[in-house]
């Protein structure tokens, strides 16, 4: 009987000096990056002693950052009854939650722990980001302010801030905050990658579009529109844009080009200002040519962390076809364009609007739609447009008294290493006019993508219909009317 009590005594001590051994050793490899090994060497704590804290906590941290957040948060709930009121546990396990997207409980948890110990940095950091990627940029922004005013000089901070003010569209005030920790901590990727950002944004870019297009009434057209980009102040960026098109018909040609200066004022932190003027010169093949001016303004608000609105007024040539080129028609155009998402996994966007002609015409045109995400990268919901002419004359232009298209629409996005492929498509049903049969109406599109650094891009796009809606261009507008369009997107920072 004393003969296996000590063989007991010994075998204790034995485990004992060997899990005395094996912890530091897992500690070393962890701090040393050898990561894997460090995970074998917790766990062959675990295995000897289930309760060991600290094992659970570096294995816990380990899970997180292999992406294996249910294993992760396993371990935390674990630890955390072990012992609760740890604020090195509590802050880990809140950073693991918000990874999970959970949210509610990585704030509350960071509240917890910012109600003991009201100044930690790392609590205030992580309440402040879990904010922001909640879509609460305004509430975020002062938690980082809050977090800097008793921490000056913390990066994580720094940087937190500087991103919330990127994705706030105010890159110029985000600028100073993130070199300011990139003097802080020179090697800290995040901050590199935002100061790269951060600099492509406010530095100008030059965008352009090739495009062409036609349909079975045989209008077609190629055009071309080039925009450069740059910011004039903190809350003023400027604009100019230059363009070109082509259009031809069974009859002949004509073709329109011109350019137009505009400017985006910044009002406070929720709404834009846009307002610009040009001219364009309009060549049909059978008249003189004039060159009308054009203007455009608009005032974009943001009155919810969720929801944008856009008001905007212009005018400009009805230049889409040759025949329109020849006819020489203006338009005046109204718009309300209302876009929320209130949650990453649906959206609704839609516009309403109206349009006045030169010939003394109107339309009024209202489209809505909805997408939600069904899996990833796979968004479905219905779509509808419904416009109206208060005349229907044959005046080169498709003026029915109403035309409405209801569909189901499918939409899939693709995107890995810059390479991006979105594919769209839709079914329903189309009436051209209130006293016509419906028809089915249908689209297809798809675009390829190749991106680089912060803002450079080359996409290719392209779409066929048989909407009726799909362009101004007068016709049958039976089942057989068909309209393709192909274009070429390039941008590049300077």
């Amino acid at each position: 009987m004393a003969a296996t009590s000590w063989c007991l005594i010994l075998a204790g001590l034995s485990s004992a000096r060997l899990l005395a051994a094996q912890l530091p050793g897992a500690e070393e490899a962890f701090r040393r990056g050898r990561f894997a090994e460090a995970r074998a060497g917790y766990e062959r704590v675990l295995s000897s002693d289930s309760l060991n804290q600290r094992a659970l906590y570096q294995l816990a941290i380990l899970d997180s950052w292999d992406g294996k957040l249910d294993r992760s948060l396993a371990r935390f709930a674990k630890l955390r009854r072990l012992e609760p009121r740890d604020p090195d546990f509590m802050v880990a396990h809140a950073r693991t939650l918000s990874w999970a997207r959970r949210t509610r409980d990585a704030l509350a948890l960071y509240d917890s722990v910012l109600a003991r110990t009201p100044g930690r940095a790392d609590a205030l950091a992580g309440r402040a980001r879990v904010t922001a990627w909640s879509g609460d940029l305004d509430r975020a922004e002062r938690y980082w302010r809050a977090g800097l005013a008793l921490h000056p000089d913390d990066a994580e901070l720094l940087v937190g801030l500087a991103q919330t003010l990127y994705w706030n569209d105010q890159p110029a005030l985000a600028e100073g905050y993130v070199t300011r920790a990139r003097r802080l901590a020179p090697g800290d990727s995040a901050a590199q990658g935002l100061e790269r950002a951060v600099r492509a944004a406010l530095r100008p870019d030059i965008a352009t579009s090739v495009d062409g297009g036609g349909d079975t009434d045989h209008n077609d057209f190629i055009a071309q529109q080039a925009t450069v980009t740059g910011w004039l102040a903190p809350a003023l960026r400027g604009v100019v844009r230059a363009g070109w098109r082509r259009s031809t018909d069974l009859a002949g040609h004509g073709s329109s080009y011109g350019g137009a200066g505009i400017l985006v004022a910044a009002l406070g932190r929720r709404a834009e200002l846009r307002a610009g003027a040009g001219v364009r010169r309009v060549s049909p093949d059978n008249a003189a040519a004039r060159t009308p001016a054009t203007a455009e303004v608009g005032l974009g608000v943001r009155p919810g962390r969720y929801v944008a609105l856009s008001l905007s007024y212009s005018r400009a040539p009805f230049d889409e076809t040759a025949e329109l080129i020849r006819r020489g028609f203006m338009l005046d155009a109204t718009e309300l364009e209302v876009d929320i998402a209130p949650d990453p996994r649906w959206s609704f966007s839609g516009t309403a609007g109206s349009t006045w002609l030169s010939d003394g015409n109107r339309r009024l045109d209202a489209q809505g739609g909805v997408l939600v995400r069904v899996l990833s990268g796979l968004q479905v919901g219905p779509f509808g447009r419904v416009l109206a002419y208060r005349e229907t004359p044959f005046r080169g232009y498709f003026a029915p008294n109403r035309f409405s298209v209801l569909e189901a629409r499918i939409a899939y996005s693709w995107q890995r290493r810059g390479w991006g492929v979105r594919a769209d498509g839709g079914l329903g049903s189309q009436q051209v006019s209130d006293t016509s049969a419906h028809q089915v109406a249908w689209h297809v599109g798809l675009a390829l993508s190749r991106g680089w650094g912060p803002n450079g891009e080359l996409a290719l796009v392209g779409s066929i219909t048989n909407s009726a809606g799909a362009a101004s261009t007068t016709g049958t507008r039976t089942e057989a009317f068909r309209y393709r369009a192909l274009g070429l997107r390039f941008r590049q920072g300077l």
